[in-house]
């Protein structure tokens, strides 16, 4: 596992912040005094949590003499193990999660052996500038819908005035000609609002962890085990491509387009998603032979074909079935030839990670994944694929709708729950990295809440049109791809001297605003790229 040791000590007084007053802590550090007041020397050894429960043995961190102390600079971002060792024997097993630019202590001696950590100096917030984000956006959403309502409150205030006084002076209109209203119909305008939402609350988000997240661990991708909000952009996306695919292969079927047809329409598409993936691997000049095939688009070309095929080849153009007092299954039953192929490929998984016997690697070990990765991200994308058939099935019924995608959300997520322990390890850990079940159904579940939520928003009640988001969601390839080319580019990005989350975060934040602002441009021309 690729965790290095997480602390940091200087031994050069005046290089250490913690004992140089002219010298500043940098992001994600505090500093750490350990006093000795034992007659003999002590020598500390450390490990980050991340790793240390995960069997890595702790590292050497520093010695202290006898009666006296060391201050030591230590990393913020996950819980830290320590422990010292007096003789030949280990003392005083600890974990402690110091929190950024705070002072802590800890007092060793003969009559207190494990002392609690303490606090000399308390630590920052490094998280204002999250809630000054927030507060910025709600308050701009609040001026903006108020600004909105009243300019169409005038409209509607105008026409009515302008209808008064053409009853009043103009001539009669005939009966028989009734007045004709132009509506002009672009591509944005018939798109389901609620889908292009998630894909560009996904896409969004992607750019900005991408681009670093402000630094934030929770904005970056989990060590190994465990779920980040950085975790939850590749299954959604893989998750909404999944939900996109039934109304494409069912009303092609409607337009009775042949199936050949439709596979290879689909086979195109994973082979541009595909080679648009190599190209994003290969951008910085890589060689050939070094050139490296899997990634995001990789991942999604091959799990869409798979998924499109089946429901290609199994997909009923027309129902002909009534399923009497199972009705209320009907989403499933209808398609229960595609839900026995991706649980025997979900079963194969599962026996290969705990049955396969390996070389040097015990049963149920979660190595690398390449294609169990494959074959583990197809069921993302099957769920997706289910989440379509409701918004189908029962398309009269959006209350329906709802309530069952949250149904699948409540047993997706019990049974993740019960898999991985409620917790990091467990039978089946939660892992981005080994895209495992219980990661997929976990970030599925999400993905169906989410949905639903937008979906009640958006295309139930009207209560909001998915703006911004909606813009970023009708061009997500197009914005998947310029961020890569522009990732460490001017007047996306820049750097600066000693960075902290607040400049990190403002940094980040901009980067993504101004893909928004290029998002909405483009929606106002009515371009919408796809492939």
């Amino acid at each position: 596992m690729n965790i290095t040791n997480p602390v940091k000590m200087f031994n050069m007084k005046n290089t250490n912040p913690c004992e140089n007053d002219n010298k500043t802590l940098g992001m994600d550090q505090a500093c750490f005094t350990v006093f000795n007041n034992n007659n003999v020397p002590i020598s500390l050894y450390s490990a980050n949590e991340e790793c240390y429960f995960k069997l890595c043995d702790c590292l050497p961190w520093a010695n202290v003499s006898a009666n006296s102390n060391s201050s030591l600079v230590v990393s913020t971002r996950y819980p830290l193990h320590f422990y010292f060792v007096k003789g030949e024997y280990q003392w005083c097993h600890d974990g402690f999660h110091f929190q950024e630019y705070g002072h802590y202590g800890w007092n060793l001696s003969e009559e207190h052996i494990c002392s609690s950590v303490y606090t000399i100096t308390e630590p920052g917030n490094p998280y204002l500038p999250l809630l000054a984000a927030f507060m910025i956006f709600v308050i701009g959403a609040i001026i903006i819908g108020t600004t909105r309502f009243f300019i169409q409150m005038i409209k509607k205030f105008r026409t009515r005035n302008s209808l008064d006084d053409q009853s009043d002076t103009g001539p009669l209109q005939d009966s028989d000609s009734p007045a004709q209203t132009l509506v002009r119909i672009t591509k944005a305008s018939i798109r389901v609002r609620s889908i292009d939402t998630f894909r560009g609350i996904a896409v969004l988000l992607m750019i900005f962890v991408n681009n670093g997240g402000g630094k934030y661990v929770f904005f970056n991708h989990s060590p190994w085990y465990g779920l980040t909000v950085a975790d939850l952009v590749l299954p959604w996306f893989a998750w909404i491509m999944g939900l996109t695919i039934v109304l494409s292969v069912r009303s092609q079927l409607r337009l009775s387009i042949p199936r050949s047809r439709i596979i290879m329409k689909s086979l195109k598409r994973a082979l541009i998603l595909i080679l648009l993936g190599l190209i994003i691997n290969g951008h910085q000049g890589t060689k050939l032979s070094d050139l490296r095939f899997a990634g995001v688009l990789q991942l999604l070309g091959i799990t869409y074909f798979i998924c499109a095929g089946i429901e290609t080849l199994t997909m009923q153009a027309q129902r002909n079935f009534h399923y009497g007092r199972f009705a209320f299954l009907q989403d499933i039953l209808d398609a229960w030839i595609q839900w026995l192929i991706i649980l025997t490929l979900t079963a194969i998984h599962l026996l290969l990670t705990f049955l396969l016997p390996v070389p040097g690697c015990p049963k149920g070990y979660f190595g690398p994944g390449g294609i169990m990765n494959t074959l583990s991200a197809v069921l993302i994308v099957a769920l997706g694929v289910q989440a379509g058939r409701i918004l189908f099935c029962y398309y009269l019924h959006n209350f329906s709708k709802i309530i069952r995608w949250f149904c699948w959300a409540v047993v997706l997520g019990l049974i993740a729950g019960f898999l991985c322990n409620w917790s990091k390890e467990g039978v089946i850990p939660i892992s981005k990295n080994m895209m495992t079940i219980s990661f997929v159904l976990t970030t599925s579940s999400f993905a169906f809440i989410l949905f639903a939520i937008l979906y009640f928003l958006i295309d139930h009640h009207r209560i909001w049109a998915g703006a911004p988001f909606t813009y970023a969601g009708a061009n997500a390839i197009f914005l998947y791809m310029g961020h890569y080319f522009t990732i460490q580019s001017f007047p996306w990005t820049w750097t600066i001297d000693n960075p902290t989350h607040a400049s990190l975060f403002a940094i980040n934040l901009w980067t993504t605003v101004l893909w928004t602002l290029i998002a909405y441009g483009l929606y106002q021309k009515d371009i919408i790229i796809s492939i």
